[in-house]
């Protein structure tokens, strides 16, 4: 796994490792999942591609939305590749899909698209307080935030769909069966990058100077074109700053709330990074790197010793 924040390099990093040890690289970025969304998610060039195989990348299209489950369907089918190239390097910032590889997660059981559209219905028009309202007079001993309207909404789908608590459902579905199902038994490594808050700063800024100019707002109005205003990928960061600015008719002064969009977009990021990091820091294995030659030499022969070993 190389993992890090948004705009830490570990992209760049993890090409020059699996160009060094002739292996491929593999996508556990949420948003580089998905057909159209290349400049905004900093997805790996056409010319990167060929460098190195690459595999889960701009696949998923518009209005599907992908899941964890999914994922890990996708990527244990990548796994039966007869010419997959070892080793795989897993890029990406998405904490929760890494635990999901890691970990393994319970299987649940498909939920009618219907039910799906009615509770996000509900929560759009009466607000997500009422329906953290009928979860918790359901579940007391919930552990999901009132805030967290997708997590409210998915309980609420499980309890309508099948009379069921989240933790009643996982007791039911966590058998040693399914945990050697999904649990990920490869041996595996985890390297990241850990750059200080002024050097993301920088970064972050020539990041998204480089997305306007080079077609994020393009990406968007394709979208929009399309009707998929809602559609989850484009409420990620970046995406969703873009959105608003095209939704804005006042944006009369182009270059003006041009700049303010830069700014927006690079404060949200900024704010993404910190989410990230609180993530990581949790997971003590991890070997970090400040992006220094030193560090990173100390790495590849942690990953010599690793793979000698393997």
């Amino acid at each position: 796994f190389v993992v890090g924040s948004t705009a830490s390099g570990k992209s760049d990093w993890a090409l020059k490792l699996a160009k060094k040890y002739s292996g491929s690289i593999v996508n556990i970025d949420s948003v580089q999942f998905y057909e159209g969304l290349v400049v905004g998610s900093a997805a790996p060039s056409e010319s990167e591609k060929k460098e190195v195989p690459h595999y889960l990348y701009n696949y998923i299209q518009a209005p599907h939305e992908m899941t964890a489950g999914e994922f890990l369907r996708d990527f244990y089918s990548l796994l039966e590749k007869p010419d997959l190239k070892f080793p795989l390097f897993i890029v990406g910032g998405t904490g929760f899909y890494i635990q999901a590889l890691e970990k393994g997660m319970f299987n649940i059981p498909e939920v009618s698209p219907e039910m799906k559209q009615q509770i996000e219905q509900e929560i759009v028009e009466f607000g997500t307080q009422k329906a953290y309202a009928e979860l918790l007079a359901f579940d007391p001993s919930t552990k999901v935030h009132a805030n967290d309207a997708y997590r409210i909404g998915r309980a609420l789908e499980v309890k309508r769909s099948f009379g069921k608590t989240m933790s009643e459902l996982q007791a039911e579905f966590v058998s040693d069966e399914a945990t050697q199902k999904f649990q990920l038994k490869n041996p595996y490594l985890k390297i990241g990058r850990l750059l200080s808050k002024d050097l993301l700063q920088t970064r972050v800024c020539r990041r998204t100077e480089l997305m306007l100019k080079s077609g994020i707002i393009g990406e968007v109005q394709a979208f929009l074109k399309l009707g998929f205003d809602d559609w989850a990928p484009l409420k990620s960061v970046g995406y969703f700053q873009v959105l608003q600015f095209l939704k804005n008719e006042s944006h009369q002064i182009f270059e003006k709330s041009l700049q303010n969009l830069a700014e927006e977009i690079s404060q949200s990021t900024m704010k993404l990074i910190k989410k990230q990091k609180t993530w990581f820091k949790r997971d003590q294995t991890i070997l970090w790197s400040d992006g220094t030659l030193e560090s990173e030499q100390q790495i590849e022969r942690r990953i010599d010793q690793f793979l000698v070993a393997e």
